[in-house]
């Protein structure tokens, strides 16, 4: 009987410290898994709230985010839609009207404006086109009146005007 009591002890013993330890993992897998969904809970209200204050402002799911992004309109219509690259916009984003007409159109090279951006008004004309350089204007930038007429067209340079050029 000593035998078995002698064996069956440390065997005992063993499961209840296999167990308890298992318990402690399951209960820091638990915790951790608690504390990031507290800390998206708190993101997305964050979240919310700014895009309360901005409608059009564009977030990312989260920080390291790559992927396509495409928000809507409640009709069904798509409001947005472009590329984000490690949490930040990247290539092509088209914005667009409740109508479904697009609004504007920019590329953006790791989270910066960088190239040619051309915004239309909700018949589609053109209101204006120029182009961006590490964020900011850069160039010629052509302005529109609502029939398409050309109505201005202007110098940027680091994002200030130069000057206004003469119509042609």
């Amino acid at each position: 009987m000593k035998k078995i009591a002698f064996i069956i002890s440390p065997v005992l013993m063993l499961f209840l410290f296999c167990c308890h330890t298992k318990t402690e993992t399951t209960e820091t897998l638990v915790n951790d898994h608690v504390a990031d969904s507290i800390s998206k809970q708190q993101q997305k209200i964050v979240t919310d709230s700014l895009k309360k204050k901005n409608p059009l402002l564009i977030v990312p799911p989260d920080s390291s985010y790559t992927g396509e992004y495409i928000d809507k309109y409640d009709n069904g219509i798509t409001k947005f839609k472009g590329i984000f690259r490690f949490g930040k916009r990247h290539g092509q984003w088209m914005s667009f009207y409740p109508t479904g007409i697009a609004w504007s159109e920019l590329h953006y090279d790791k989270g910066l404006r960088e190239g040619l951006n051309i915004a239309y008004f909700e018949d589609g004309k053109k209101r204006y086109e120029g182009y961006y350089k590490k964020d900011v204007r850069d160039s010629v930038w052509q302005y529109y009146d609502s029939i398409g007429n050309l109505a201005e067209k202007v110098l940027f340079k680091n994002d200030k005007v130069v000057k206004k050029l003469p119509l042609k």
